[in-house]
């Protein structure tokens, strides 16, 4: 083995990526500065006793060391979403916070095309629960998206509470909450029925198959109401839905709903979303509603916002001029 080998999924960017990567970010920031959102530079070392709150997944996705001068274990930041949200908890949370970032983070479990070593760049909304709050912050995904010359951008909606209202009827362990979860990313209908069997509450067992698989344009959202008769609280959530849906149609891109996408990490809640577009082979961006991220620690507020990772994109945007 030669002493230059890097580690899997990981690479160096020379010449134009790096150069492409950096006028991005400038032009993202500037961005997002005209929006209203303050830049902020999170530390990238959190103990671990902290990230613990946020989730199993969180958690796994995070390269640990030892802190040589406590001995108490450290992360290295794997996603500086959480940590924005640390920086909103310290400060005034009767005011509505905006903030911006960009930064290297490490993942363990990389996602598809991706490399271990992420520079993710995004915005967060916190303070404000109203539905404009998560229609500015996906306006904002778009024209960053535009901005980066992405073209055919389709946004992808799915509201996380009606999956977690049935889910929450069944009384599931851990376990069998992520393996439901990740065979309905994999449209693996035979181990969320295997998962589900050996629970008495059929009804909520076979709406929770009949929910994974509604999928398409705005005109699915009269299944998701059928599915739930006499439900107010779904009736409001697919009302919320198709107003996001009308305001961002607006700025020329598709969008659909997929009812099976409850990707993302463990604290995320409520409205959430993904971005795709011909030429990539996985999605672009992911965000959404992550309220009361902070409880454990006394914060109690709204939040939403989006990341996009730079190297992801840099590697694949050639591909959508073909």
């Amino acid at each position: 083995m030669t002493q230059w080998l890097l580690p899997e999924n990981s690479e160096d960017f020379i010449s134009g990526q790096a150069k492409k990567i950096e006028s991005w970010r400038r032009d993202l920031l500037d961005l997002y500065a005209e929006n209203g959102y303050q830049y902020v530079m999170p530390s990238m070392l959190e103990y671990v006793d902290s990230l613990n709150a946020y989730g199993k997944d969180l958690d796994l996705d995070t390269f640990k060391v030892v802190d040589q001068a406590t001995g108490k274990m450290m992360g290295i930041s794997s996603d500086l979403t959480t940590q924005v949200s640390r920086i909103d908890s310290q400060m005034n949370q009767n005011e509505v916070n905006k903030f911006c970032y960009a930064g290297s983070i490490l993942r363990t479990r990389p996602l598809i095309q991706h490399s271990r070593e992420l520079y993710q760049i995004g915005a967060e909304y916190f303070g404000e629960e109203s539905i404009g709050a998560d229609v500015e912050v996906q306006s904002l995904l778009i024209k960053s998206l535009k901005l980066l010359n992405i073209k055919n951008i389709i946004i992808d909606l799915n509201n996380l509470d009606i999956y977690k209202s049935l889910i929450g009827q069944l009384n599931l362990s851990t376990i069998d909450c992520s393996t439901i979860a990740e065979a309905a990313m994999l449209k693996d209908n035979d181990a969320i029925k295997e998962s589900l069997s050996s629970h008495g509450n059929r009804e909520a067992c076979n709406k929770i198959l009949s929910l994974l698989e509604i999928y398409g344009d705005k005109s699915v959202l009269t299944d998701v109401v059928k599915l739930f008769p006499g439900d107010d609280k779904i009736k409001i959530i697919v009302e919320k839905l198709k107003i996001v849906c009308s305001e961002l149609e607006k700025l020329s891109v598709k969008v659909s709903f997929d009812f099976s996408d409850i990707r993302g990490y463990q604290y995320h809640t409520g409205l959430i979303f993904s971005a795709y577009s011909q030429g990539f082979p996985s999605l672009i961006s992911q965000g959404g509603r992550y309220d009361n991220i902070n409880k454990a620690f006394g914060s109690i507020r709204p939040a939403t916002g989006f990341s996009l990772d730079l190297r992801f994109i840099v590697n694949n945007i050639n591909n959508i001029k073909k």
